[in-house]
């Protein structure tokens, strides 16, 4: 239901990796035509090409150390 998806890579918290699971199972499975696999490095690069009008985040770990570059691009654009 989203008009763009970016999925970003899994990567275990406390817990051991699990064999053979990864965002491309996941990204596969989204029917959405504009979806992006990226990893945390290319995540604001690929923002500012994007320029979301709506950014909905979701995630675990350090993720949020991600909030504030992202609305530093937001603030730009605006």
């Amino acid at each position: 239901m989203f008009d763009e998806v970016i999925l970003l890579d899994i990567y275990p918290a406390r817990e051991e990796p699990i064999n053979n699971v990864s965002s491309e199972i996941i990204f596969d499975k989204i029917t959405c035509n504009k979806k992006y696999l990226c990893n945390k490095n290319d995540l604001l690069d690929l923002l500012k090409k994007l320029e979301p009008e709506v950014l909905i985040t979701m995630g675990a770990g350090d993720i949020d150390r991600m909030v504030e570059p992202i609305v530093k691009i937001f603030e730009k654009n605006n």
